[in-house]
């Protein structure tokens, strides 16, 4: 069960030691607040999934954990059967893709899809506006199991 944490500047999923194997992810994600394009909740986080997994797994209607690669660029995937998910788009700047040998603060992915029985919650913490808070700030906090 991932930790999802919003801060004033930016989205944090603190990834298990299961869900990194799984996903064959070394770090957690990091997502730039300024640039989430949107978020939206979704019964059927399946239909969200774009390209092929490359690299990650994949039991359909099952779970997906990883990467997927597309045509418009990487997303990434904590999706579990059974659980409402939440969609986070990104605009990644440019040249994000070809700069693969510095790791950046931020990752590069244009969607994030996080199934989690708290999504209202963390649909609401996004939508808040910065109230002057410090930069290290924590906003919310969720596990995305029950």
């Amino acid at each position: 069960m991932a930790r999802v944490e919003v801060y004033t500047e930016r989205v944090v999923v603190q990834l298990t030691a299961s869900e990194k194997a799984l996903s064959l992810h070394r770090r957690d994600i990091v997502i730039d607040r300024s640039a989430i394009s949107s978020v939206l909740i979704t019964d059927d986080p399946w239909i969200w999934l774009r390209g092929v997994r490359s690299p990650g797994t994949h039991l359909p209607g099952r779970l997906a954990f990883g990467t997927w690669r597309n045509l418009t660029g990487r997303d990434f995937a904590l999706v579990r059967r059974g659980r409402p998910a939440v969609v986070i788009d990104v605009d990644v700047p440019e040249g994000a893709e070809e700069n693969r040998g510095w790791i950046s603060e931020h990752d590069a992915f244009s969607r994030v899809i996080i199934s989690t029985t708290h999504a209202p919650e963390l649909i609401q913490a996004l939508r808040l506006e910065d109230d002057g808070a410090g930069e290290d700030e924590r906003v919310f906090t969720t596990d995305t199991a029950e």
